[in-house]
């Protein structure tokens, strides 16, 4: 019996696997964002801009969770 460790493996199962870990890199990305405008928002101090930019970075980190979980959920 000859075991490949590619033929134990569908090459869809891969691009799934991929696909999840790079939204996983994208969650990650939108937590640094998020600090990163933190950190901004102390140094910087603009009324209005301040919390336009702490809203979308939140909005983002809220976008990034769903499609991972939407991604997770149909593949």
């Amino acid at each position: 019996m000859d075991f490949n460790f590619f033929n134990s493996f569908s090459a869809i199962f891969l691009i799934k696997i991929v696909t999840l870990i790079a939204l996983g890199f994208y969650i990650v990305f939108a937590f640094v964002v998020f600090t990163q405008v933190k950190v901004m928002s102390q140094i910087l101090h603009l009324p209005h801009a301040e919390a336009v930019l702490k809203i979308v970075s939140i909005i983002n980190i809220f976008l990034a969770i769903s499609l991972f979980l939407g991604a997770f959920a149909i593949l």
